[in-house]
């Protein structure tokens, strides 16, 4: 495990992440219900259907990002937990604490990511 973490501060701020995240989303949930989709397409204009769909589409993309990214935290709460956080998923090396700093939740080092998304 990396000695220099202090993963008490580390699974703090994954809790604060895990909890603006859930509020987040919540909030987002209530918007979209006051927003109100029209159900039927009758007596509706084309555009109206086409704005009715893109919404529910947006609505659901943000939903998936919000569950993925409170995923990603039980994973590293888990991590903490079982003493692997801050190693990479993918080569094993210490993840650096700067990365953890920005993104607690990194499950790869900075090279394996740079590797994985130049592909």
């Amino acid at each position: 495990m990396n000695q220099k973490l202090d993963l008490e501060k580390y699974k703090k701020q994954l809790i604060e992440e895990q909890e603006r995240i859930m509020l987040e989303h919540q909030a987002m949930g209530a918007n979209a219900s006051e927003e109100g989709y029209e159900l039927s397409d009758y007596d509706q204009h084309p555009a109206d259907a086409a704005t009715d769909t893109f919404m529910r589409t947006t609505d659901f993309a943000i939903d998936e990002n919000y569950k993925g990214i409170l995923e990603q935290i039980e994973e590293a709460l888990r991590k903490i937990e079982q003493g692997t956080y801050g190693k990479c998923d993918r080569c094993g090396k210490d993840i650096r604490p700067e990365r953890l700093r920005a993104i607690p939740y990194a499950t790869l080092c900075i090279d394996c990511q740079e590797s994985l998304e130049r592909r």
